[in-house]
């Protein structure tokens, strides 16, 4: 069983995606960025604003592909990084989402944004 693994929604503007953390997502973005699965705790602290939206972004790109969605959906990168970061409330309840999904621990409805 996959404990690496956590679902929540992302509201870029008035659109939601689904953000699927899961090993796969994990290792699509550490296949793109370059980076080894064991550097993921240095790069989450050294980079934090980069690798928080990155594992994010990752992580909707993952459900795209799990849920054979459509590619044209996942906004592209920088507006979807601006758009994130422009809200210091949210940015803080998907760090301790993106921990919930590291620790393998449930997500229920409301923390997953399912009201």
């Amino acid at each position: 069983m996959n404990q690496l693994s956590g679902k929540f929604e992302v509201q870029i503007g008035e659109e939601s995606h689904t953000c699927h953390l899961s090993m796969n997502a994990f290792r699509i973005l550490c296949e793109r960025e370059n980076l080894k699965f064991t550097e993921m705790d240095a790069y989450l602290n050294d980079q934090s604003l980069t690798a928080i939206t990155k594992v994010i972004y990752y992580g909707i790109l993952n459900n795209i592909y799990s849920t054979r969605g459509k590619l044209d959906s996942l906004p592209e990168y920088e507006f979807f990084a601006s758009q994130l970061l422009s809200d210091v409330s949210s940015l803080e309840r998907y760090t301790e989402l993106i921990g919930k999904a590291f620790a393998g621990e449930a997500l229920g409805d409301e923390e997953a944004g399912k009201k």
